[in-house]
């Protein structure tokens, strides 16, 4: 722990702390936010289009977006890392900052591999539905960075029991309403949906007609 004090009281971790040129910590704050953003973002459109959504899209093209959500990962990191050394014993006396750097490696480790497993796949790049690994492979993308983004949600406000017990339940509650508003909205497209083998044999009717 001396060694994290150490870093803390640099001066470089002071300037961060006050100094206001450009706002030092909040510019670095905001840059992380916007990493993050950037590759959770793009990395869960590509999940949810493995997955099913948008099954008229080719999935080939999405192979683009690898190159930003690395770039995003690389400002996360960096910009991280500065936050880290400007508060480096709150980090590292908190329980989410673990589960959140656990949570990003394992990310970067399952976008790894769909790029190399579905990406690499000649015959998952079009409209065809993604075989069931790569399924698998973007369902537990989605459930790493849910726990990673509210892990580090709870960083904010460990040691603050009310506000962690509301945030954990706000999180919650949120997540059962959207995946139910997502079960029903499939539904309801499934149900609304005609069935492939009624418009086949409607098809072949009407070119029997036509002849």
């Amino acid at each position: 722990m001396q060694f994290f004090n150490w870093i803390q009281d640099s001066g470089f971790a002071t300037w961060l702390r006050e100094a206001d040129v450009l706002y030092s910590y909040d510019f670095f704050l905001v840059s992380h936010a916007i990493g993050m953003a950037t590759v959770v973002g793009l990395s869960v459109a590509v999940a949810l289009r493995i997955l099913g959504v948008a099954p008229g899209l080719p999935l080939g093209p999405m192979k683009q977006f690898f190159p930003f959500m690395f770039a995003g990962f690389w400002l996360n990191l960096l910009s991280g890392i500065v936050l880290f050394i400007a508060y480096p014993v709150r980090a590292v006396t908190n329980p989410g900052f673990y589960i959140k750097m656990t949570g990003v490696l394992l990310a970067v480790l399952c976008i790894r591999r769909i790029r190399r497993q579905v990406f690499g796949n000649p015959a998952c790049l079009e409209t065809r539905p993604v075989p069931i690994n790569g399924k698998v492979l973007a369902c537990t993308l989605l459930f790493i960075w849910w726990g990673t983004i509210l892990a580090g949600r709870l960083m904010a406000y460990h040691g603050i029991a009310n506000v962690e017990r509301q945030t954990i339940f706000a999180v919650l509650a949120t997540t059962i309403v959207m995946l139910s508003a997502g079960f029903v909205g499939f539904r309801l497209w499934i149900l609304g949906r005609p069935s492939w083998q009624h418009v086949g044999q409607h098809a072949a009717v009407s070119e029997v007609k036509g002849r």
